[in-house]
């Protein structure tokens, strides 16, 4: 709680101690009030005698209550949330037996809107030092604790971008170095090549690893695309759009597997985003999903674009493909160079899915994945 905010209570609990020493002890509105909206921070008190309640302006504001609204011990409770009414019948106890309350809790409007807020409580004593009430403070710090919230989730997000980036920089030097023994290996052996048919041999072998090591430079380079793009200018991009370029470059393949695609941007028909990276996020998904049919049905996939009730958008993307055994692999699905369906003969290199997760998150976003085997997968991108 801020400097304002403990001046602020300070003010409050000595006005009311200053109110009943003497009811008619005068109070710095001015000073009071102008504290009070600075911190947003609303003063309560309640007296078990007298069975009466108080909520200073401050705090009906905050609470939202109505001009006639007459707080009362009873309806305390309705103004906090449920997983929280324990800790504060709780704190109301501790409080009425002289231990005072600090922390932060979750706080109801009268109009049931949730809002984080930082409370102090205080008992009330009477001539006798008898406990006959308890008042306190709260302030609304719903702004502090939703930065808090998104540090939090953006180191979550550091933390997993690194553990994948350290796993891939081990295993790139790792193939780096075995493409660069055998290469080694075969232009010895070349040197002492004794027939025309072993240096055929050994040639066609020099033209395998220089593949390999093409390959593993082109995705180094992805990665190192991924966090380049990630400070480029973001763009209003239509998802309709984007699929479509998709589709017409993935028509062949499309086609050949009779894939059928359905798609319905219609609650969120474009999103302010890297056009690259949605493109790159279809095309891994989608070509995903061809891959690891199910070999008894033709691919279909299902696409949405929608809006959650805390507004943020999301994208789904649905198959009715293999599907993955999430408890064997689920800690594994976004790694690089994992895959999990060798019987089926697919050229697939296990890249894809590490790309698309590192561009989802470098843009501050997530991916989540549910899948049944036999069934099917849906991949769900949250903005």
């Amino acid at each position: 709680m801020n400097f304002l905010t403990q001046k602020r209570s300070k003010i409050l609990l000595r006005e009311v101690e200053e109110t009943r020493v003497n009811p008619n002890a005068p109070v710095d509105d001015f000073y009071y009030k102008e504290i009070a909206q600075l911190t947003a921070a609303g003063g309560f008190s309640v007296n078990f005698q007298k069975k009466t309640s108080f909520l200073d302006p401050e705090a009906r504001r905050i609470l939202r209550t109505p001009v006639d609204y007459k707080p009362s011990l009873n309806s305390a409770l309705d103004f906090f949330t449920d997983d929280f009414k324990d800790k504060i019948v709780k704190a109301f106890h501790d409080i009425s037996i002289g231990n005072p309350y600090t922390g932060t809790i979750k706080m109801l409007t009268y109009d049931k809107e949730e809002f984080w807020a930082r409370a102090i409580g205080k008992p009330i004593h009477d001539e006798k030092g008898k406990i006959i009430g308890l008042k306190g403070v709260f302030q609304d710090i719903s702004d502090i604790k939703e930065k808090e919230v998104n540090l939090e989730n953006s180191l979550k997000v550091i933390e997993s971008q690194n553990t994948r980036l350290f796993n891939f920089a081990n295993i790139i030097s790792h193939n780096l170095r075995c493409h660069a023994s055998n290469l080694h290996l075969s232009m010895e052996l070349l040197n002492m090549a004794e027939s025309k048919e072993e240096e055929t041999e050994l040639k066609n072998n020099l033209s395998e690893i220089s593949k390999n090591i093409n390959t593993t430079i082109n995705h180094l380079n992805e990665i190192v695309a991924i966090q380049t793009k990630a400070g480029d200018d973001k763009k209003m991009v239509s998802f309709r759009e984007a699929l479509l370029r998709v589709m017409r470059s993935l028509q062949d393949m499309i086609a050949t597997s009779e894939t059928e695609i359905f798609s319905d941007f219609s609650e969120v028909p474009q999103i302010e985003y890297i056009p690259a990276y949605i493109e790159s996020i279809f095309i891994n998904l989608i070509t995903n999903a061809i891959k690891f049919k199910h070999p008894n049905r033709k691919p279909v996939i299902d696409i949405c674009s929608y809006e959650g009730k805390n507004g943020d958008r999301y994208l789904m993307v649905k198959d009715n493909g293999l599907g993955i055994d999430l408890n064997k692999h689920g800690d594994k699905i976004f790694n690089i160079y994992e895959t999990f369906h060798t019987h089926t003969n697919q050229n697939s290199q296990g890249v894809g899915l590490f790309i698309t997760k590192n561009q989802i998150e470098a843009l501050q976003g997530a991916i989540e994945v549910e899948s049944t085997v036999n069934l099917g997968t849906i991949f769900t991108i949250k903005f």
